[in-house]
């Protein structure tokens, strides 16, 4: 093989080498740490007032998946027979999100709720607080 055909093979590769972490990196930015994740609003409500729990399933993966989420609306030892959860199973396609909202009436029973959330597709979990009045 010629020289100038070596150097121009070598310099490809180098190219290569040198722009392939930069896009990889790029589309890590988008999805490659999925992390449980959730909204609850309103936070301070009032007993029986509608309340909204959102979460959001990411696919991080190049292929579709069924992404559960599961939802605990966990209240303080005064309010145990008020508890709530839910859990929800959505089809994601590759590198994409579905949105996914719950709505309860806030319990009967005054005090602060820990609403937790976990995925199929996460480690860990989100944990947000609600209060009620």
């Amino acid at each position: 093989m010629s020289k100038p055909k070596l150097a121009f093979m070598l310099a490809a590769l180098v190219v290569a080498w040198l722009t392939f972490p930069a896009a990889a990196h790029a589309q890590c930015t988008r999805c490659c740490f999925a992390y449980a994740n959730l909204s609850v609003n309103p936070t301070t409500a009032e007993e029986g007032q509608p309340v909204m729990v959102t979460t959001v399933a990411l696919n991080c993966s190049p292929y579709s998946r069924v992404i559960t989420a599961t939802v605990n609306v966990k209240p303080e030892a005064a309010c145990v027979s008020f508890a709530e959860a839910f859990k929800t199973s959505v089809y994601v396609p590759p590198f994409q999100s579905r949105t996914v909202t719950y709505t309860f009436a806030a319990p009967k029973c005054r005090g602060t709720y820990q609403v937790t959330e976990s995925s199929s597709n996460a480690s860990g979990y989100a944990t947000k607080t609600l209060t009620v009045n």
